[in-house]
């Protein structure tokens, strides 16, 4: 039988097909919103800014995992797109196998080393005192969990690349679920604080590895990875870390950039490191959003791409642009009319809550260049093109972002710190764009891969 992911990215009407992809991974991104905030709601409750500070300075950290486990999970899931595209099932489950056991390795190797760099980590961030102590407690515990975060990050985006994006979506609710229901358990009835959070992560990331374990056993796979399949071709891994390292190197460099904005930020004081931290995770709701749906057509770009068909691939590439500008309408409105509510969502400290509105009023000017600059971004990984997707990885959050950081808040004080994010996202937005137009205008009709008909029988309609 034809398995329904290939029939998705392959045949499905591209608006519906874009649903079909998208809202699963929409919801996904909603998910990690709440799991993204979790821990600050849960410790904010509190009503101590330095714990609030110290989970917000850990972030940086966590996300530096997560562009770790992004070199083979986004460089894994466009290589194993493209071979679907073309019909290679065979080096589609290598491609699978050598993402999966590179990310365990990566995964051990990484929490060694993050725990022997965490004084380092919390010096750089410019954390001290009740902060710094209780960063180090919430870091010890995050690093020990390496292996379940990094493998189930991977696995999310290996599982989106071949189409299941309905699977990654229940993989990250049973892992953010769990979660928000041992945080307050944790944290207030056990009396854990901020270890508890930390240890709440950890089993949730791991319930959801579970799932994506059970997921590659079950009928649904298309390219489950396999001791079998484990080859560790050289031709593969440099198909990964073309598209990996460039899209993980977005994420470093963010790490690296949230890092610089709070040690700048804390020579306001406390107050606004913790406002800076809370409005970057209200913040994230748009932004988790607009990822949400550059992921989930990535899968139908890259597919598409491989398999010769550019029209539906172009076709793709301009529905998710106006889909992400359309929601990038309301959400600008959202932050133009309630900043300050959004922020006492999770404190409600006064003065904290007046330098997120100030903080959220300067995002704002983000929300539609970052709308259409994921889908510019996603496309060109989707694609395979490296040589793009390193310029526009190392512009986004670093030749645009640190030195907007520094020189704006070398001239204009916090006040211009915080418009730092809008103006790289302008720039990077600009640039993404004008390397897909080039590479759309460049591509020349081929005939399309043979359909997977040819390979597997068609799906009954019921089942679609």
């Amino acid at each position: 039988m034809k398995k329904k992911n290939i029939y998705v990215l392959e045949e499905m009407p591209v608006p519906k097909a874009i649903l079909n992809l998208a809202l699963p991974s929409v919801l996904s991104m909603l998910v990690n919103i709440a799991y993204n905030l979790t821990d600050t709601f849960f410790i904010g409750k509190l009503h101590n800014e330095a714990l609030v500070a110290a989970v917000s300075i850990s972030l940086p950290m966590f996300m530096f995992q997560m562009a770790i486990a992004g070199i083979f999970g986004f460089g894994g899931a466009s290589f194993l797109s493209r071979q679907l595209g073309k019909k290679d099932f065979l080096r589609a489950r290598e491609t699978t196998s050598t993402a999966v056991f590179s990310s365990l390795v990566l995964s051990l190797i990484l929490g060694v080393a993050g725990i022997l760099a965490i004084p380092l980590f919390l010096k750089a961030a410019g954390a001290t005192g009740e902060t710094a102590e209780a960063a180090s407690q919430y870091l010890l515990i995050i690093l020990i969990g390496s292996p379940f975060i990094l493998l189930k990050f991977a696995m999310v985006q290996l599982i989106r690349g071949e189409g299941g994006a309905k699977h990654a979506m229940y993989g990250l609710f049973i892992g953010t679920g769990a979660n928000i229901v041992l945080d307050p358990i944790l944290i207030f009835g056990l009396k854990m604080g901020v270890t508890g959070a930390a240890v709440a992560t950890v089993i949730g990331q791991g319930l959801g590895m579970v799932y994506y374990i059970w997921y590659y056993y079950s009928q649904h796979a298309v390219a489950a990875p396999s001791l079998k399949y484990l080859h560790l071709r050289w031709d593969i891994y440099r198909e990964i870390l073309l598209i990996g390292i460039p899209a993980s190197l977005s994420q470093v460099m963010m790490s690296i950039g949230n890092t610089i904005s709070y040690n700048l930020a804390s020579a306001y004081g406390v107050s606004s490191v913790a406002a800076l931290g809370v409005a970057a995770r209200v913040f994230s709701i748009p932004i988790f959003v607009f990822i949400g749906v550059s992921i989930g057509v990535q899968a139908l770009i890259g597919f598409n791409y491989g398999a010769g068909n550019y029209p539906r691939m172009k076709k793709a590439i301009g529905t998710a642009i106006g889909i992400n500008l359309t929601l990038a309408v309301f959400f600008t409105l959202m932050f133009a009319i309630s900043p300050k509510a959004l922020i006492g969502l999770f404190i409600r400290n006064e003065q904290i809550m007046e330098i997120g509105r100030q903080v959220l009023r300067a995002y704002i000017f983000a929300i539609p260049f970052a709308a259409t600059g994921m889908i510019f971004m996603n496309s060109l990984q989707a694609m395979g093109k490296a040589l793009p997707a390193f310029i526009v990885s190392i512009s986004r959050q670093g030749l645009a972002y640190i030195p907007a950081l520094l020189l704006l808040n070398k001239f204009f004080g916090f006040g211009g710190l915080i418009f730092a994010m809008p103006l790289a996202d302008g720039i990077t937005t600009l640039l993404s764009g004008t390397f897909v137009l080039v590479i759309l205008s460049r591509l020349k009709h081929q005939e399309p891969a043979p359909s997977s008909q040819q390979f597997i029988q068609p799906v009954p309609a019921d089942e679609v």
